[in-house]
């Protein structure tokens, strides 16, 4: 977070390209989800693929702290979970058409 007044052109613009991201994903279909949060296939009694998020269980069992950690689970084989700046988009798979 920056203040209004102590944010510079290139803070503006780099705010701007943040929320077209957003805006793009979201008109695909696509979600944002704040960090910290781990994306995965699969259920916790089952595990499937860390689609993202691996470093958030590396430092919880570093520190034994969870940070208030998300989970989003069960997510469909072929889904892609892409960092952005303050979370994950999460892009579920497309159907055939």
């Amino acid at each position: 977070m920056i203040c209004p007044g102590c944010q510079t052109p290139a803070d503006s613009a780099e705010a701007e390209a943040n929320a077209a991201e957003l805006r793009v994903a979201k008109e695909g279909g696509g979600r944002f989800v704040a960090d910290p949060v781990i994306c995965m296939t699969g259920t916790m009694t089952e595990p499937g693929v860390i689609l993202y998020g691996e470093d958030h269980l590396r430092r919880v069992l570093r520190t034994g702290r969870a940070e208030n950690l998300g989970a989003v689970e069960r997510l469909p084989p072929g889904t892609r979970c892409v960092p952005t700046v303050g979370g994950v988009l999460i892009h579920p798979p497309r159907p055939f058409e």
